[in-house]
């Protein structure tokens, strides 16, 4: 399903030197304007603009709105664009295509992407990591704890991959056979672990006091990631207020960090300090972090609620709701907000 195998169908699809519309419509892609973005390319495809990035920012601003019909068959047609040469561009689409068949629940179809990109990249991670994840949705455990065993054999001090495939394996109802595999896994490497690593995957088996003995001793107030393990397992130990100083204590001595603010914001909220709240939110909404910014802009709509500013609440749950339709728990939010 990879490009090679579109090569055939067509030579290029045409290319214009100037792409001025096509790059207006990646800017708003980037602010997660997804309608005005396709206005873009449409305007870039009257103009004869690059027709293969063309129809992937399509398939982009498709999966954006939660039209995963639609970003299939534009990204689809992108790949049909290739001139025959497998580039970085060809890959980036097919991981895209494969991420839209996840989303309609077409997993076999997204398993011959990351299956054909195995057989052209052997030692590609993130591909045997999501052949996996789409095995798991198929009730195919076993094959899909070789593929898990075999990107953390390519990564072996990537720890996040252990226990992101324990995640991926609640999700898919392996829930049980997740924790066996996560117990197997520190047992088996009890002696060469750290204590970063036997902390987090503490942490992740709900076994918290460890995870907080075990992180303890490591924190420095300069590192982001101990930061936010271990005030999330205090949170989760119940002592919100050591939470927040270790949330606080980052920040203050650190270049701002999204997930540490969206997590300092949600330990101020459960202290019931919603102003707090909101000021922490809004400062991780600033930043302009791709990765925790739906979550910063749906917590702040929270805080504003609590607060009792009903008004700018529904203006924002309006803008989120055009920026990820898809959301249906911001969606109950959104009904219970137009009744107010």
């Amino acid at each position: 399903m990879l490009a090679l195998a579109a090569a055939a169908v067509l030579g290029g699809c045409g290319k214009k030197q100037e792409n001025t519309n096509l790059s207006e419509g990646m800017a708003h892609l980037e602010q997660y304007e997804y309608q005005a973005a396709l206005e873009c390319f449409e305007a870039a495809t009257l103009y004869n603009e690059d027709k293969q990035l063309i129809l992937r920012g399509e398939g982009l601003a498709y999966m954006g709105i939660g039209d995963y019909a639609q970003a299939e068959a534009s990204l689809l047609a992108s790949i049909s664009c290739s001139s025959g040469q497998v580039t970085a561009l060809e890959y980036d689409t097919n991981f895209y295509l494969a991420a839209a068949y996840m989303k309609q629940g077409k997993y076999a179809d997204a398993q011959q992407i990351y299956s054909a990109v195995i057989a052209l990249r052997k030692n590609d991670v993130d591909a045997y990591y999501l052949r996996a994840c789409t095995l798991l949705h198929q009730n195919e455990y076993q094959a899909a704890l070789t593929d898990f065993e075999k990107a953390f054999s390519l990564e072996p001090k990537n720890i996040a991959l252990v226990t992101d495939a324990y995640v991926e394996m609640q999700t898919a109802g392996f829930e049980e056979e997740g924790r066996a595999f996560l117990e197997s896994f520190m047992q088996a490497r009890e002696e060469s672990l750290t204590d970063r690593e036997r902390g987090t995957i503490c942490y992740y088996l709900e076994d918290y006091e460890n995870a907080r003995i075990y992180l303890d001793g490591l924190l420095n107030g300069n590192d982001a990631e101990i930061s936010l393990l271990l005030g999330q397992t205090y949170e989760k130990l119940g002592d919100m207020n050591y939470a927040t100083v270790v949330y606080q204590t980052y920040l203050g001595a650190n270049q701002p960090d999204a997930a540490i603010y969206n997590s300092l914001g949600i330990c101020l909220m459960g202290q019931g300090k919603y102003t707090e709240a909101l000021e922490a939110f809004e400062a991780g909404i600033a930043m302009g972090d791709t990765y925790y910014l739906q979550n910063l802009r749906f917590n702040r709509i929270v805080a504003q609620e609590h607060l009792g500013n009903f008004a700018q609440a529904k203006t924002l749950i309006q803008e989120y709701m055009q920026i990820y339709p898809e959301d249906a728990g911001a969606r109950r939010e959104y009904d219970f907000l137009m009744t107010r």
